[in-house]
């Protein structure tokens, strides 16, 4: 995307629909870091970023903007609030005053994120087995799961009981893109897509890379399996990146503590 300003240019290192990481420095204490995507560069050389309707710092606020953990490039620089307003859809953004050059360096591996959600692995050997698994964590191209079976096979279909609150929150930004809709159709268009993005985590085709017995109790050994998806999915991304948002919202950034197998 090209933007026809004369006087003004973002930085090589920052690209339009770039996520980052914003920490607020206030007076009395520093906030939680909040997530925002580079929208555009304003005319007077303004960095628009949209965040969530209730980020609402005022102007002069000190701001440390960085790389989210899944971007291919680290980097960090200081900047402050000049102000808010509203894109041509009234997206709401803060305006940011852009570095005179940002200092990166290469990042070496992908991004995942902690998470303890409800799995089913299905594969076939002498008979077509499905089994309950725990998955652990989560990038765009794989997750690692615990299993109390250890699948005699590479190829499996994973099936992943993603969060009610994201397929809630996704399935309305698509039904928010079409105007005119009366209180029944939304509802009936709203339920059809959250239909269609829970099935989107269905039956993934995945290849397991390696595993171990991460521990054994009474039960028999719990093996940690790696996996990669054959095709990575956008929705995948977007999960990942619900995920991250929820962890920092909580405070927390990378979640350490594994979940128990039933």
């Amino acid at each position: 995307m090209q933007h026809p300003y004369k006087s003004h240019k973002l930085p090589g290192e920052l690209k339009i629909g770039e996520r980052f990481l914003l920490s607020f420095h206030m007076a009395d204490n520093d906030s939680n870091p909040q997530l925002g995507r580079l929208q555009d560069l304003s005319s007077d050389g303004a960095l628009c970023i949209d965040v969530d309707p209730k980020c609402r710092p005022v102007r002069g606020t000190p701001v440390t903007v960085s790389s989210t953990p899944q971007s291919r490039v680290d980097f960090c620089f200081s900047s402050e609030i000049l102000g808010r307003r509203q894109a041509g859809d009234r997206l709401p953004l803060l305006l940011l005053k852009a570095p005179n050059t940002i200092q990166k360096q290469q990042r070496r591996t992908s991004f995942r994120i902690s998470a303890a959600l409800k799995a089913k692995v299905v594969w076939d050997g002498d008979e077509t087995l499905s089994k309950p698994a725990v998955l652990t964590n989560l990038s765009g191209g794989g997750a690692q799961l615990f299993m109390r079976w250890l699948p005699q096979t590479e190829r499996i279909q994973l099936s992943i009981g993603v969060p009610d609150a994201f397929i809630e929150e996704w399935a309305k930004r698509q039904v928010r893109r079409i105007n005119g809709y009366n209180a029944k159709t939304f509802s009936i268009r709203f339920k059809a897509a959250c239909d269609t993005l829970r099935a989107s985590f269905e039956k993934l085709e995945t290849r397991l890379v390696k595993s171990r017995i991460l521990r054994e109790d009474d039960r028999g050994p719990i093996y940690a399996l790696a996996a990669s998806f054959v095709q990575p999915s956008e929705e995948s991304y977007r999960l990942v990146r619900y995920l991250e948002r929820q962890a920092l919202q909580r405070g927390v950034q990378h979640p350490t503590k594994a979940p128990t197998l039933a």
